[in-house]
């Protein structure tokens, strides 16, 4: 398969997962490489793909620079994964299924043999399930044939993968058992630097999604409700069809009553207007039958819109790109405005927009009081919203933001704990009255906006409330070790700045700080007479000080959610030559964030004074770590590090 394309975007890709991406002849098919297709168009750009015999090779194009993203990739809390996940596009069930008559249940399978394709997220799920004998394979295609020839007693897979394949390969003699598991969600895989693409991606997807073009494909490639507008159209089709051929034969024995009773005009007079009224009936019915479909087809769309924003209610959403999502929604399901806006309270106390459709991106610099900002009671047809509780200031950005005055809106407040917490506006420039299934649909909207705020606002209060703690615990280990007093603070803030220095936004930077923070919590089971020494330690002392890492390591891991730091601080002693502790890694095998933490530990630990030494100036630190770049430091990071130093330390 070719290892090089020139496009805008190039994603790498898996090629044999089907009914998602699979080669038939010389060209790659499947419901992700349409997806794709579909979102070049959208964001204009030229897509093309490269096709990789493993997962393992996809990612590593995108390591490499030889692709953008990887098409289809399995993200699961706890995978790992080294690529940064665009929002889910797809949620697919997997799905064990046996050979007919052979009576076995999932729990019976952990002692049999199972196959499924090798190196997969679905492999490991089945290990730590309990399955004993699991049958690494290279394809879907020779799982399936392993069951169906009787090498293997079950076989694990995608639900989709298996109804295309046993289609495809005429399987006839399996079945599946009842238990389904969602074990993860399909997304594109982008490198953690490449973050403004992640954003166009997610933008594009959203849009397919409310557009219609993301469930035509769904349909085409993945399965077709009953009732679907094909269904319909064919079904009005036939009644028309239907209705000319009655047409016909009333035509007929019109022609045979007419020949017939020629001589009684009065008869025949009344016979044909029956029968022109009868036609009229059949007009009617065909137009009532037309205006159904359509009204069918728009409620169809206007539900799996609300279901797909119902989709989105989960913490791992971002605040911008739900907001953004339901205000794109709103407008298009309120056909009588033209704009709209949305605007939540913060922590500050402030009120700022969080989406806005419409008008100029000036407003997403303001920060409002909320007494400024109009509170709805419930849905309301507000007319004429003026600005008058503004200062004149802000309400001049207001009026040169909107392109006309707004005449009618509708509004609707977002309420967390019965606190108003913001509100939600799509506007009219013109005298216009908002319909009922308008009203009913923003409302819905609506409640589903409030849903989304109050599950931030109760995240937001549980982590402030769990970051109090771990600030409680450090100052905690301080008093232990009195000569490293500020060392988490500075460590986590160097580390930091450093990750934003280099690249890092958002959450990613915020998580660095975090991990920080935690770094040295390991200390807590490091003896007294060892953490407290003011001199050099004994080698007997100095090993049961290189226990702390896999200590802190140990209490993360304890924690669903300060999981994720835990490889992290476990590794900020390794060497970038395989000479530190606690395991020895070498190179790329250590965290990027725990190289980050090694830098900022050591800068730290090597400026700070002690009472066995005086600490090195800032030049005197560069050069160290410039010495060590290669040995101790990954030579990459070093060079930057440095770098940053000279510019925010000299």
């Amino acid at each position: 398969m070719p290892l090089q394309a020139k496009a805008d975007i190039v994603f790498s890709v898996h090629a044999n997962n089907p009914p998602f991406v699979y080669v038939e002849g010389k060209e790659l098919k499947g419901f992700a490489v349409d997806l794709a297709k579909e979102i070049g168009k959208v964001l204009n750009e030229k897509v093309d793909f490269l096709p990789t015999s493993y997962q393992s090779e996809a990612i590593e194009a995108v390591k490499d620079g030889r692709a953008d993203a990887v098409l289809v990739m399995g993200f699961y809390e706890g995978a790992g994964n080294s690529l940064v996940p665009t929002d889910p596009y797809f949620y697919p069930y997997y799905v064990m299924a046996v050979r007919k008559g052979s009576n076995l249940k999932l729990d019976d399978l952990k002692q049999k043999s199972v196959a499924v394709v090798g190196g997969s997220a679905l492999e490991s799920y089945l290990i730590s399930n309990g399955f004993k004998n699991v049958v690494s394979l290279a394809s879907h295609e020779e799982v399936l044939e392993a069951l169906e020839s009787g090498q293997v007693d079950g076989a694990f897979m995608v639900e989709q993968s298996y109804g295309y394949l046993t289609e495809k390969l005429e399987i006839s003699d399996t079945i599946l058992l009842p238990e389904k598991v969602q074990l993860a969600q399909y997304a594109i895989g982008v490198s953690e630097k490449n973050s403004i693409l992640r954003v166009r991606l997610n933008d594009a997807i959203r849009q397919l999604q409310v557009s219609g073009v993301y469930d035509q494909l769904v349909e085409r490639w993945l399965g077709k409700n009953e009732l679907s507008p094909a269904f319909v159209n064919t079904l009005v089709r036939n009644i028309a069809i239907g209705a000319a051929i009655g047409a016909i034969v009333v035509a007929l024995v019109f022609y045979w009553v007419l020949k017939m009773l020629r001589s009684n005009r009065r008869e025949l007079a009344a016979a044909y207007e029956q029968l022109a009224a009868e036609n009229q009936q059949l007009l009617a019915s065909y137009e009532e039958i037309l205006n159904a479909n359509k009204e069918l087809e728009d409620m169809r769309a206007k539900e799996k819109s609300l279901l797909g924003l119902m989709g989105q209610l989960r913490p791992d959403v971002e605040d911008e790109s739900f907001y953004s999502y339901l205000l794109e929604l709103a407008l298009s399901l309120v056909p009588e405005a033209q704009a709209g806006s949305i605007l939540v309270r913060d922590d500050d106390g402030y009120v700022r927009f969080r989406a806005i459709r419409g008008y100029s991106s000036l407003l997403s610099t303001l920060d409002l009081r909320p007494e400024w900002v109009y509170r709805p009671q419930g849905v309301e047809v507000v007319r004429e919203l003026r600005d008058s509780a503004m200062p004149p200031e802000i309400a001049a950005v207001f009026s040169s933001a909107r392109p006309s005055p707004i005449v009618v809106s509708l509004a609707a407040p977002l309420i967390v704990n019965k606190q108003w917490y913001g509100s939600v506006f799509v506007d009219s420039f013109e005298e216009v009255d908002f319909n009922e299934q308008s009203i009913e649909l923003f409302d819905s909207l609506t409640s589903l906006a409030s849903a989304f705020t109050a599950l931030k606002v109760h995240e937001r209060t549980a982590n402030r409330f769990l970051k109090e703690i771990i600030l409680i615990l450090v100052k905690a280990l301080e008093y232990r070790d009195p000569y490293t007093a500020g060392h988490s603070e500075r460590v986590a803030k160097i580390a930091s700045d450093f990750a934003s220095f280099i690249g890092y936004t958002g959450s990613t930077s915020e998580d660095i700080y975090w991990a920080g923070i935690l770094h040295d919590i390991g200390k807590v089971g490091v003896p007294d007479f060892v953490l407290k020494k003011p001199g050099s330690l004994t080698p007997e002392e100095y090993a049961e000080m290189k226990k702390h890492p896999v200590f802190s390591e140990e209490i993360l891991e304890g924690s669903e959610t300060l999981r994720k730091y835990a490889k992290w601080v476990g590794s900020h002693h390794e060497r970038w030559d395989g000479k530190g502790y606690p395991k020895g890694l070498v190179g790329e095998e250590i965290p990027l964030e725990g190289r980050i933490l090694s830098l900022a530990d050591s800068f730290d630990a090597m400026s700070t004074d002690r009472p066995y030494r005086k600490g090195k100036n800032i030049q005197e630190s560069i050069e160290e770590i410039l010495r060590c770049s290669g040995t101790q430091f990954d030579p990459y990071l070093a060079t930057q590090f440095a770098h940053f130093l000279k510019r925010y330390f000299l």
